[in-house]
């Protein structure tokens, strides 16, 4: 063979000769043997390739006449955006791309790929709402001079289609009032498969939500005549469900440590209703994530009058567990830390943690114990009692304290809230701040903090569109030798708008903070003030070093900022990202009150690795209004998105 390494070929077989090499040469093993490489030459297209094989003594020897070889070369789709032109012509090479040996070899041809690109091509744009869609060759034959077949693509998208209102055979009457609503704000969008895919999910939910089991759940599609002006897609359901279903008795089976009822009380409101399979799957889930269970499998039992009992078939989990871990931030520097858990303390389904850390800032160490379902209802309860030692800029501190935060997981699908109720004891010691600037060193700090959240982002780990909004608001007494008190107001907003789907993005931010304390500057303890700065905010600044500064030139902290942050996201590669971006922020002192005057404002650059636990970032910010004293850029490296 000319254009084809032996060893390629080899490659190419594989394992597929195995029971030709096996056992002794024959003519209908020889047939087999030749048959093969014969069907594998010409997905690597090969068009006539002819093998013959030859037996000679205990060898099988192929001999082949290749024949011509062809490739895919240019595929020209007029009519559309050069960068569209492109993505349509490697969608079309998309099936002969499956079955390139090498990088840098052109896609191979074959005569079935030309229907399933083209195929591609139609479902590409159908996906998009356009329905009559069709594509076609207009033109193709070998370019004069090389072994590579060229294509002229005519595709006609047609008219865009808009859904119209669902239709719902089969439906009992009593729930199509749900269903229509449900629906609506959907009718008159673009009809393309993902808004199909969310009304078919939609309209499912309801059944399930409302003890209806489905027989025959179908969605065809109707297109409207090509006559008409508006083209629109009316999606059909089709339904037969069986007996309505009520919920009567949850049983549990193969737990051995977890307190059954425990369990079972999570869908104690439920029994007696119809089957709302959705909640049910909905608490389910939610005790998989307690982590006491590694599996569990859920058999339904129905009567004739429709009481369904449902048994979950439990396998617990290993509970007790310790790791140990480290890492390293711009701040931060090295981090090492060790922690012990027990996801299911005394089998309640508590979650008890003992963790101890240690950093070039300092020592934390802290014993965690939460219930998931306080009292057998939503409240979540966690307890922390901890003790930390930080070195800060200009001050050293120690505190010890205790905390209890509550929150509730059924406010609404995007809503996250909390409160937290502590106490805890603090000591300040200076480091190079004078005495008179640190406020009360050695104080008693009781607080109380509400925190809420709303999440529209479409994943709260590495956010390529949506927005979430964040607020925060506390109230504090400080008892110390000069008790005083203070109330503190913090919020956030970040959108993230898609440029280019799945290329490139804007990330914008804004974010304000409020202080009013009752003392003045000079008894009001330097680590509650306000600080600003650092890889989340203000990125030519170090972390919490913008703003007022002491005599000995560290950060004083202040009682109001503001933030605002833009950035461009482009991807470069695999998970590979490129950003640029400006900030800008402005941090008041104590009494000073809020300013928008004289502002810092950063640009820079960075790069980010996408990975499941979030990106990491490396970005450098340079300062655009540097003031004596301040640096003029700063390098950042951490985990996380920057807002």
């Amino acid at each position: 063979m000319s254009s084809m390494k032996e060893s390629e070929v080899l490659d190419l077989l594989g394992d597929r000769l195995v029971h030709v090499k096996n056992k002794p040469p024959s003519v209908s093993r020889a047939s087999d043997a030749a048959f093969l490489l014969e069907s594998l030459m010409k997905r690597q297209g090969f068009q006539n390739p002819d093998v013959k094989p030859v037996i000679s003594g205990n060898t099988i020897r192929l001999v082949v006449n290749e024949g011509q070889r062809l490739s895919i070369g240019s595929v020209y789709v007029p009519g559309f955006e050069e960068e569209e032109q492109v993505r349509l012509s490697k969608l079309f090479k998309l099936p002969g791309q499956e079955r390139v040996l090498r990088p840098g070899q052109e896609p191979p041809f074959k005569e079935s790929d030309v229907a399933e690109g083209l195929s591609l091509l139609t479902a590409d744009f159908r996906s998009r709402g356009y329905w009559r869609a069709e594509a076609k060759v207009e033109k193709e034959g070998i370019a004069p001079g090389t072994a590579e077949m060229t294509f002229v693509i005519r595709i006609t998208p047609g008219k865009l289609h808009h859904l119209g209102e669902p239709r719902f055979d089969g439906a009992p009457d009593e729930l199509m009032a749900s269903l229509r609503a449900k629906t609506a704000p959907h009718v008159g969008k673009v009809a393309n498969t993902d808004l199909l895919t969310t009304l078919r999910s939609e309209v499912e939910s309801i059944f399930r939500a409302t003890g209806y089991p489905l027989e025959t759940f179908k969605m065809n599609r109707i297109l409207s005549d090509t006559s008409l002006a508006n083209a629109t897609l009316t999606p059909r359901f089709i339904i037969k469900f069986g007996t309505r279903q009520k919920l009567d008795q949850v049983i549990v089976k193969g737990t051995q440590k977890t307190k059954v009822d425990r369990v079972t009380a999570r869908f104690e409101d439920l029994r007696g209703d119809w089957f709302d399979a959705e909640e049910f799957d909905k608490r389910l889930k939610k005790i998989l994530a307690t982590g006491a269970f590694s599996s569990v499998r859920v058999e339904n039992t129905t009567d004739a009058d429709g009481n369904l009992d449902a048994t979950l078939q439990m396998v617990e989990g290993k509970a007790k567990g310790a790791s140990v871990y480290g890492g390293f931030g711009s701040y931060e520097g090295g981090i090492i830390g060790v922690k012990y858990h027990d996801r299911n303390l005394f089998g309640n389904l508590w979650n008890f943690g003992v963790g101890l850390e240690a950093s070039s800032r300092g020592f934390l160490g802290d014993i965690r114990l939460s219930d998931p379902w306080l009292f057998d209802t939503d409240t979540y309860l966690g307890l922390r009692l901890y003790s930390v030692t930080r070195s800060l800029e200009g001050y050293d501190k120690f505190e010890t304290g205790f905390s209890a935060e509550f929150s509730r997981d059924d406010l609404g699908e995007h809503i996250d809230a909390s409160v937290i109720i502590g106490t805890a004891i603090v000591n300040v010691d200076s480091n190079g701040i004078p005495r008179d600037q640190l406020g009360e060193t050695v104080y008693t700090h009781n607080y109380i903090r509400a925190d809420v959240g709303y999440d529209r982002r479409d994943d709260p780990v590495s956010p390529t569109s949506g927005y979430h909004l964040n607020a925060l608001l506390e109230a504090g007494f400080i008892a110390a030798d000069s008790n005083s008190n203070y109330v503190k107001f913090e919020t956030l907003g970040a959108g993230y708008i898609p440029v280019v789907p799945k290329k490139s993005q804007v990330n914008v931010a804004a974010r304000i903070g409020m202080l009013f304390p009752s003392s003045g500057v000079d008894e009001f303890p330097i680590d509650l003030r306000l600080f600003t700065g650092g890889a989340d905010t203000v990125r030519s600044f170090r972390f919490n070093e913008l703003g007022p500064r002491s005599r000995s030139n560290d950060p004083l902290g202040g009682e109001t900022y503001w933030v605002a942050n833009v950035e461009y996201v482009h991807t470069l590669f695999g998970p590979m990202k490129g950003v640029g971006f400006v900030d800008a922020g402005h941090l008041s002192a104590v009494n000073d009150g809020f300013s928008f005057d004289s502002p810092e404002i950063a640009v820079g650059l960075g790069l980010r690795i996408d990975l499941p636990v979030g990106p990491i970032r490396l970005e450098y910010g340079h300062s655009l209004t540097q003031d004596a004293g301040d640096p003029s850029g700063v390098w950042h490296f951490a985990i996380g998105t920057a807002f």
